[in-house]
């Protein structure tokens, strides 16, 4: 089973917090107006990917987090002057190359090498081309200007010494502690021996702690099989690139993986060491802060910030953390990664909180998430409680785990507006029976994400397949609209190749668009796979339908089923004494109609209009930038922004203030919500399969 999610909640009933509180973020708002365009109608307040009209933030990793050098080996082979990428491939590679460097944070220790660029790749060429490895930028902390300089001017011309590059590689990166390399080619190895293969497989056995991913551009079969055999001989992963867009992606994932362990992303944000409304504002999207260390034990406190969140009555505010652990490090003994979200009044009033404790082994760790909901209509809330205006709320980091050691901590918001629910299903009270095992299908090569944010998408019904290493997380995303359940079935192939002689224990989990782990019937919850034995599939589906009411029945196996988006499974494989790798396949299917969701409409706005004094305007600073978004490669990328209306068919006070204050954040955020009494047709629905669809914060 992975790790549990110890959740404790305490509530009291609310009233409003004063008017003033919403007025001042209307005047703090119209400090930096910026239009937002009406488009199709959209049921939530939630940021929306960017389009190629939008500028895309670039991700973000904490400054303090751990980076693991990587050398980036690129091929400029003869064959890469081919004029299949769309154009020469070269020039995609240039630019991947280039886009990377764009992208990774502020000190990410990196280094560029080339091979086959200096000579040319006739007969009389070779002797001096299977030795053309050159580095063009040390390993060292990122220089961007030096690699972009540098790239920008190989050219392609000779062999494919893949084996003496991967040793040149190896020479030219830290003799101690865990490093990478990061290699793309478009084609096999023309200068062996030695073997790239052999190569890995000695490198291995000298007791490097080096992982090696590849990325088969454009490749044969050949081609694939010799760079997946250099991946899975180091524990690293392969993948395939089939044109310039695919390569650009994939060579990001790969060095963020080989980095991090997990794609951190979200907008940049330092919330107050104390409980104020001066606090930074989080209006809905995804955000990244820094907590500096855990608690004096596992039952207390270390690092603790504050924030503010827009309200809106009747309506339901989602708060998420998420704290990421680092790259590559089993925990010794066992000790607990917490985070605990608490909303409170101004008084220092606790009026809602949730808390997430999770148990770190020397086999396995996971980034801890809790996820604080809280329904600003319901009766229970304290009347010392705000239920529109400003909340603060305030995040802790909680437990021993890497004690000293700062961690990022990703907070994604999500806003319901208030909904209309008549004529809607009630909620589930059981779980239904499970789906039918889907069965497996033609095969195609997918790049797994290493995190919520970059989560691959699986389409109903096909199946892909991938590799994992011992120690890592992978995560899909599953589209689901109200009325719809998935199923899914997870196999290993190739166990009579499997790269190590004891078994290791791998594990599936599910969540929701908020990533709050919910309930699936199956067969199985972890397998021992890795060691060329023979194994039962991971099979299970969801316990319940989608449906909006089943957060009337919290705590219950349909409880977590609430919300409608972009569902995540995630694939976890245990650490081991040496690391290793091995195949999968995995194929899911989505059924059911869809149904009736809610009808999103606005609340009565009317009093919050009245203008407070000017001494009364809180001086709330909010983001400085939208939150970031990322892609898989499958994935349609669409920005809908919309109006929400009240009553008297005007937008609401609160509509215009997050709108407004997205346009303080820049084009990388915007806020969507739904007009009143309207309902997106099933067709649009249909069509959000993006990771940050109007569904919610896929982040």
């Amino acid at each position: 089973m992975a790790p549990h999610l110890a959740t404790s909640r305490s509530t009291s009933r609310g009233r409003s917090s004063r008017l003033q509180h919403a007025a001042g973020l209307v005047a703090l708002a119209l400090a930096g107006i910026a239009t937002a365009s009406p488009a199709s109608a959209a049921p939530i307040l939630s940021p929306v990917a960017s389009t190629a009209a939008s500028p895309v933030l670039s991700p973000v990793v904490s400054p303090t987090t751990a980076s693991v050098p990587v050398m980036v080996v690129l091929d400029a082979s003869g064959s890469m002057n081919e004029t299949d990428a769309p154009g020469p491939r070269i020039d995609a590679a240039k630019k991947a190359v280039t886009s990377l460097v764009t992208s990774l944070p502020a000190g990410t220790s990196v280094g560029l090498s080339v091979y086959g660029a200096t000579t040319g790749s006739g007969a009389s060429d070779k002797a001096k081309g299977c030795q053309d490895i050159r580095t063009l930028v040390p390993v060292a902390p990122l220089d961007r200007a030096a690699i972009t300089s540098a790239v920008a001017g190989v050219k392609a011309s000779g062999y494919t010494p893949i084996g003496n590059a991967l040793r040149a590689a190896a020479q030219a990166l830290p003799k101690e502690g865990p490093r990478s390399i990061v290699l793309v080619s478009d084609g096999e190895d023309t200068c062996a021996p030695p073997a790239p293969c052999d190569v890995a497989k000695d490198l291995k056995k000298q007791g490097v702690d080096l992982t090696v991913h590849t990325v088969g551009f454009k490749v044969d079969a050949a081609a694939r099989a010799q760079l997946s055999c250099v991946a899975t001989s180091t524990g690293g992963t392969y993948s395939d690139a089939a044109d310039a867009t695919a390569l650009t992606k994939t060579l990001e994932t790969k060095v963020d993986q080989a980095i991090t362990g997990y794609s951190v992303r979200g907008t940049k944000i330092t919330g107050a060491d104390q409980l104020s409304e001066q606090a930074p504002l989080l209006a809905p999207g995804q955000y990244l802060d820094t907590y500096a260390k855990g608690g004096a034990s596992d039952n207390t406190t270390g690092t603790t910030k504050y924030y503010t969140v827009p309200l809106q009555k009747s309506s339901t505010l989602y708060v998420s953390a998420t704290l990421v652990g680092p790259p590559k490090t089993a925990a010794t003994g066992v000790s607990f990664s917490g985070v605990k979200i608490t909303l409170r009044a101004r008084d220092n009033y606790d009026c809602n909180n949730t808390s997430a404790n999770t148990p770190l082994t020397s086999e396995r760790h996971s980034p801890t998430t809790a996820v604080l909901t809280v329904d600003l209509g319901r009766r229970g809330l304290s009347d010392r409680c705000p239920s529109d205006g400003l909340g603060i709320i305030e995040i802790e980091r909680r437990g021993t785990a890497w004690q000293q050691q700062a961690l990022p901590m990703e907070i994604v918001v999500r806003i319901e507006p208030p909904a209309d629910t008549s004529g809607i299903a009630p909620a589930f009270t059981k779980p239904e029976p499970g789906l039918p095992q889907p069965n497996f299908g033609p095969e195609t090569a997918i790049t797994a994400g290493s995190s919520f944010n970059d989560a691959a998408a699986l389409k109903s019904g096909l199946t892909y397949t991938g590799t994992i290493k011992s120690g890592e997380d992978q995560f899909f995303r599953i589209p689901l609209q109200w009325g719809q359940r998935f199923s899914y079935t997870v196999d290993e192939v190739d166990t009579a190749t499997a790269s190590s002689s004891s078994p290791v224990y791998v594990r599936t989990n599910f969540y929701n668009p908020m990533r709050q782990e919910a309930d699936t019937t199956g067969s199985s919850s972890s397998q021992p796979w890795f060691a060329a034995r023979d194994t039962e599939p991971f099979t299970g589906s969801s316990n319940v339908p989608v449906r909006y009411t089943n957060r009337t029945r919290p705590g219950t196996s349909s409880g977590n089923y609430q919300l409608d988006g972009g569902y995540y499974l995630r694939l976890s494989a245990d650490f081991a004494p040496k690391q290793a790798s091995t195949r999968y396949r995995i194929t899911a299917v989505v059924s059911g109609t869809p149904e009736a969701g809610p009808r999103y409409g606005a609340a009565d706005a009317a009093d919050l209009t009245s203008t407070p004094s000017a001494s009364a305007t809180p001086t709330n600073t909010p983001a400085t930038s939208g939150p970031t978004s990322s892609t898989s490669t499958d994935d349609t990328e669409t920005v809908a922004t919309s109006q929400t209306t009240g009553e008297g068919g005007g937008p609401s006070v609160l509509t215009i203030v997050l709108l407004l204050v997205a346009g303080l954040g820049g084009a990388g955020l915007a806020v969507v919500v739904m007009q009143a009494r309207s309902r997106r047709s099933s067709s649009d629905s249909a069509q959000d399969q993006s990771p940050q669809s109007p569904q919610g914060p896929q982040t």
